[in-house]
């Protein structure tokens, strides 16, 4: 096989992520990547992947990851290339919880040895072996295979993609059907249903996400362009668990587990975002129910600044409800310092777990 640089060349375009995470929207900059492998920044949104050269592999991660406990959806915008006959490998785009991983080379396209993964392949070259089909095809994989034998969902056969024009790659994940689709040019081609969580990534919901590729004994020069991404939280998906409402209906007290502060801030981080959006939504879908928030501190300091940082606290989390259009009627602050301790604070991971806030519902009739 001849190879004809100006041919082969795979360029991929993320113009628009829609992910759960902080509201915002935001021009893309390279600092909000990392490289790993042979990946290195070629302009002011582009990175080249793999050099070009045989058995050269690499990959461009986001920074920030994404909560699996949260539904989320990516549009992208790809090209493979212009040589149908002769192009190859292809893509994964990958999820797993350690950033800036990259696997083997050559037909593994940097995915195949990540483990825990999961992988969208949108692969342009048959390996008998792998049990590929002769067209262009997409797979969802897991842990690292790229031998469809051990697939998700797939191979699905798809029209051919390398044809010298953008191509639309959609991506959902719907935490409450516990179902991942992924489209191409607006048609649904693959999507696979199951407890990602749980059943691919060992019980941890935060994954980071990222492209990967790889050259074996042909190679092609691979580039990846972002252009921008916009973040959103998507409220009507956070909700708290069926045990979780039955409890709190009946008044039990819950620790928010997601929102944490650093020692002596009461600053709210974006990961204690998505908890409370799940208590707006249990509020809104409760109407006669009221809040009691309780903040709480470890024993670092004197006890009465411990009592005013945990009321604090507490405010911080009422403050952020009411920006969201919680009434105030509704919201009821108590600061309790060192006074109700949940672990041993003489240890850092129970003094942690003791800067805490705590919430109940309740109905002020009763």
């Amino acid at each position: 096989m001849r190879y004809d640089p100006n041919r082969h060349l795979l360029s991929i375009y993320l113009i628009l992520c829609t992910l759960s995470a902080l509201t915002q929207t935001s021009l893309v900059s390279p600092s909000d990547f990392t490289t790993s492998g042979e990946a290195v920044l070629t302009g002011s949104n582009c990175f080249q992947l793999t050099k070009e050269r045989l058995w050269s592999s690499g990959g461009v991660w986001h920074k920030t990851p994404i909560d699996l406990r949260s539904s989320f959806s990516m549009d992208l915008r790809m090209m493979f290339g212009c040589d149908d006959i002769g192009g190859a490998d292809g893509v994964v785009f990958v999820f797993t919880p350690f950033q800036g991983m990259v696997g083997y080379q050559g037909e593994g396209m940097g995915f195949a040895g990540l483990q825990p993964s999961l992988g969208i392949e949108i692969d342009t070259w048959e390996n008998e072996h792998l049990f590929d089909p002769p067209e262009d095809h997409v797979a969802i994989l897991q842990d690292g295979y790229v031998n469809h034998y051990y697939n998700l969902v797939g191979p699905k056969a798809i029209a051919n993609v390398e044809d010298c024009k953008l191509h639309d790659l959609g991506i959902r994940w719907d935490e409450k059907e516990q179902l991942l689709e992924v489209s191409i040019d607006g048609q649904d081609v693959i999507a696979y249903q199951g407890d990602l969580i749980a059943d691919v990534f060992r019980d941890n919901p935060v994954v980071y996400w990222g492209v990967t590729s790889a050259t074996g004994k042909y190679f092609n020069r691979h580039e990846i362009c972002f252009d921008r991404i916009n973040f959103r939280a998507p409220l009507e998906d956070l909700e708290f668990t069926p045990q979780q409402i039955g409890l709190l209906e009946k008044g039990q007290v819950h620790t928010l587990e997601d929102v944490k502060f650093k020692s002596g801030r009461t600053t709210i981080s974006d990961r204690s975002l998505p908890d409370l959006h799940r208590v707006i939504n249990f509020l809104n879908d409760h109407p006669h129910l009221h809040l009691g928030i309780e903040g709480h501190t470890d024993n670092v300091g004197s006890e009465d600044l411990n009592k005013t940082l945990s009321q604090r606290r507490a405010k911080a989390i009422s403050d952020y409800l009411l920006g969201k259009g919680v009434p105030q009627p509704r919201l009821h602050v108590e600061g309790y310092g060192e006074e109700h301790p949940a672990a041993d604070n003489t240890t850092p991971q129970g003094r942690e777990k003791n800067r805490r806030i705590d919430i109940y519902f309740f109905n002020p009739r009763t």
